[in-house]
């Protein structure tokens, strides 16, 4: 059983670049989870002091939505990782 290549199935990551989109990606992520986590601590802090219009409501309920998909997202690929080790293997 060969490995599947990302090229094979029409994937944007080309198999030679995968380890460098990912060190980018987790680069980027930590970098916005650095900025962010400020402001998510104070509005936590004040979370009972102040009424947050709909909107903003809404907005915050989609920003959540996204990101637990791509969290969701990474941890498929994280978890894929043991079976593509094991194709390796195989070979």
């Amino acid at each position: 059983m060969s490995k599947v290549r990302a090229s094979d199935v029409g994937f944007c990551v080309v198999d030679a670049n995968a380890d460098v989109i990912a060190d980018n990606l987790v680069h980027r992520i930590r970098e916005a989870a650095v900025n962010m986590e400020s402001q998510v601590n104070r509005l936590y802090r004040g979370r009972q002091a102040y009424d947050l219009s709909n909107s903003t409501k809404a907005d915050l309920d989609k920003a959540i939505e996204q990101l637990t998909y791509m969290a969701r997202t990474l941890r498929e690929v994280q978890s894929e990782q043991s079976k593509v080790v094991y194709l390796q293997a195989a070979e």
